[in-house]
């Protein structure tokens, strides 16, 4: 007697994980560990699951949500952490190959409609820099970047590596919802200009970047995505690597720390980034407020994409932003 399976679409939250956690264990079983324990950790775009082997090391197994990163995207990240681990001691985390010798696994199974690529990864010690946000730290994650940069300048990648660059406020082949098609004119008519004049400084300010500083970096390298370990910062989640500026990629830590702390404790930490950055490495040119405008826009192409209900309140939050920065030269971010 056949089973009819039940459409993922049309089951509950917990009906779908159960079926996603299915391919996370058969994707534990391509690799040469043997697992003492494992459970969800969390649900936030990816899955991810923390698991122990019987030889007590800790691993994450990250379930890549169908869409967001491709293939070559996961693949340009292993790469890269194989090559810090080897080459560095920044102490990022570093990919498990399975039995087979694959970085990534494509896993599908019965009642699941799209491909999950599953990543295992060791596990990284210590806390949440989120949580220890002083001065000290802010100089060791400056230096930390500028270590980062350093060794993306000076790396050449294998064959394959993703050619993607980060060099417009969209760049990983997203739908342009704003511009492209055509929801700007949901906005009201001051939104609307302001939104217009925004793009135009990004587009600017992007091309006036220097094509030399372009290299491999993480993309998305803020205070939730690096640990503390006993005085030293250990970055993780590396989707995100990719060809782009060195200012881009302070530019999106320095914005969502701003968006953390506010602008009177931000000038403060950014001073003592700023100085362990330097302590390595010159500060790249170009108008770093500028491009956190362009990470705004991307935010409002995002919501546009998936939460379209939400996009006009954010396109007069946003629209007010832009309209404050053309007046002082100033990013102010409203609540």
């Amino acid at each position: 007697m056949s089973t009819t399976i039940t459409d993922f679409t049309q089951l509950t939250s917990q009906g779908k994980l159960r079926r996603i956690r299915k391919l996370a264990e058969n994707a534990l079983k391509e690799y040469d560990i043997e697992v003492e324990q494992w459970g969800m950790l969390a649900f936030a775009t990816n899955l991810l699951y923390k698991v122990r082997s019987k030889t007590g090391q800790r691993f994450v197994l990250r379930m890549a949500y169908p869409g967001w990163r491709s293939l070559e995207d996961l693949r340009a990240e292993a790469a890269w952490l194989k090559a810090l681990h080897t080459g560095t001691e920044i102490g990022a985390p570093l990919v498990i190959p399975s039995s087979k010798g694959e970085d990534v696994l494509p896993m599908r199974g019965a009642g699941v409609p799209d491909t999950w690529h599953a990543t295992l990864m060791t596990w990284v010690e210590g806390i949440l820099l989120a949580h220890r946000l002083t001065c000290a730290n802010l100089e060791r994650m400056g230096s930390l970047f500028a270590q980062l940069h350093l060794h993306g300048q000076s790396w050449r990648p294998p064959s394959g590596f993703t050619t993607k660059r980060f060099d417009a406020f969209l760049s990983r082949g997203e739908p342009d919802m704003i511009f492209g098609e055509g929801l700007i004119q949901s906005f009201r008519e001051e939104d609307q200009k302001a939104y217009l004049r925004a793009k135009q400084w990004v587009e600017n300010e992007y091309d006036r970047l220097p094509q030399s500083d372009l290299r491999v970096i993480h993309c998305d390298l803020w205070h939730e995505n690096i640990k503390l370990d006993h005085g030293k910062l250990r970055p993780f989640d590396f989707e995100d690597t990719i060809w782009g500026y060195r200012l881009h990629d302070i530019a999106m830590g320095m914005l969502d720390l701003l968006e953390t702390v506010g602008p009177c404790r931000y000038e403060e930490l950014f001073a003592s980034f700023r100085a362990g950055y330097e302590s390595h490495l010159e500060w790249p040119q170009g108008n770093l407020e500028v491009l956190q405008i362009g990470r705004l826009l991307w935010i409002s192409n995002y919501v546009a994409r998936f939460e379209r209900e939400s996009l006009n309140p954010l396109s007069e939050k946003h629209g007010k932003i832009f309209r404050s920065f053309e007046q002082t030269g100033k990013l102010r971010l409203s609540k």
